[in-house]
């Protein structure tokens, strides 16, 4: 009955099935359970016919056995717990440690409690999400694979926009050159938990993304060339960055671990209802992990200067820069990492209170597992007291932020001044058509 208890809505962290119970060492899917019993009892040798990273979850858990069992290994399936004379049992030995497992388990339970309520006593209410819009498309393609792409690229010249073309092309001041990429600092030789070590491999090829994007602006900029308006061309351009961004994030999600197994219709809502966060997201931790709060760190590697910004803003563009600097240095104060970055991801795009969700339970299910990937990450790596509840008090700043800007970008939407024909100019005239029902009711 213990045992039955832990279950719950547990998903198994090989392939993120539910699990069954206590399987050779840790909670898995029968599934996963008999794969790994038939593997160690018949002795199997397995190839893999790529390259030893398959991508295994509960689709295409049998595509490929090799990365299947090494899965099993790497989150901690014990080769010693199966029985060589194929007989039922064996698990006494391991009691002890089921105990451990359990405690540890309810301590954390414990501990994420005390973090949500403290954090709901400490924040204003969050602004009310916006009602599901039932008549819009992702055109990026949630059912389409591969994805298609949103704009036809041109093969990239450079790794980086030429500055010789036009010194004042997105009218700011580069002060040095473009980074190819970012890291963020070892953590230090801990183990990661399994399902953060996933959530980390889903994250996309940032030299691709910052290729793509690169060349996609390129393509921007020559159609430009001849303009004498640079404002208009900075705006075309800002723009088109957050297009291809928004487009990497519904690719990142479509193929991330966990997504796939919701419907087409949950992944839609969830999607629809996370997409100013998570590109919010993007930009704010890309520059806490370049570590320098004075200058905002492009996704196409350039680095430009606050304060040419900000000089040139309007009062609400200023207002929304500067909350999100405060957010910034709260997350460099707090030396927010990748690993870190990886799980908020996930937990704002699982949002159960998003509404007319059909698999709400798996949604819970997958948001309390995040939650408890990135406490026992935090209590293991920092010695900031209260550091998870920290963090999750600047997830809520961020939702709250986000909000502010997906309203502030409506406006220029609907003044004209953000590039139609793009997934970005969608997903805001899906803002304009529920906006207009609220109007109308």
């Amino acid at each position: 009955m213990s045992e039955c208890l832990d279950v719950g809505l547990e998903l198994c962290p090989v392939c993120g099935d539910k699990v069954s119970g206590y399987h050779y060492g840790l909670l898995t899917c029968e599934s996963c359970k008999g794969f790994f019993k038939r593997t160690v009892q018949n002795n199997k040798k397995y190839t893999c016919v790529e390259h030893q990273a398959c991508t295994v979850d509960k689709t295409q858990r049998k595509r490929c056995p090799f990365c299947r069992f090494q899965k099993c290994l790497h989150v901690g399936m014990k080769l010693e717990a199966v029985r060589a004379d194929r007989m039922r049992g064996g698990r006494n030995m391991f009691g002890p440690m089921y105990k451990r497992d359990r405690a540890l388990k309810e301590q954390r339970k414990a501990l994420l409690q005390a973090a949500r309520s403290s954090l709901k006593s400490s924040l204003p209410p969050p602004p009310p999400p916006p009602p599901p819009h039932r008549g819009f498309s992702l055109s990026c393609g949630l059912q389409a694979d591969p994805l298609p792409q949103p704009h036809p690229l041109l093969p990239p010249s450079s790794s980086r926009l030429p500055q010789h073309q036009s010194p004042s092309v997105l009218d700011w001041s580069v002060k040095a050159e473009p980074r190819s990429s970012f890291t963020s600092s070892d953590p230090g030789g801990l183990r990661l938990p399994p399902l953060m070590m996933e959530f980390l491999r889903c994250d996309p090829d940032e030299l691709q993304l910052q290729s793509r994007i690169t060349a996609r602006l390129q393509q921007e900029q020559q159609r430009h060339a001849s303009s004498s308006s640079s404002s208009s061309s900075s705006c075309s351009l800002l723009c088109i960055m957050a297009d291809q961004m928004l487009c990497s994030i519904v690719e990142w999600a479509r193929t991330s671990f966990f997504f796939k197994q919701l419907q087409v219709s949950d992944q839609m809502k969830l999607l629809h209802h996370s997409w100013s966060q998570l590109l919010l997201l993007d930009v704010v931790s890309r520059q806490v992990l370049c570590g320098n709060e004075s200058r905002l760190l492009l996704i196409t590697g350039q680095e430009v200067e606050l304060s040419d910004i900000t000089c040139r803003a309007g009062p609400t563009a200023l207002s929304l820069i500067q909350r999100g600097q405060q957010l910034v240095e709260k997350l460099l104060k707090l030396k927010a990492d990748r690993q870190e970055f990886a799980c908020i991801k996930f937990l704002i795009l699982f949002n159960p209170d998003v509404e007319d969700v059909v698999d709400r339970g798996f949604i819970e299910s997958v948001q309390e597992q995040v939650e408890g990937a990135l406490l026992e990450y935090t209590l293991s790596s920092s010695q900031v007291l209260g550091r998870f509840a920290l963090l999750l008090q600047c997830v809520s700043e961020l939702q709250s932020l986000s909000s502010l800007t997906e309203s502030y970008l409506h406006s220029r939407h609907l003044s004209a001044r953000v590039c139609c024909n793009n997934l970005l100019s969608e997903m805001l005239h899906a803002r304009q058509s529920w906006t207009g029902a609220l109007a109308c009711a």
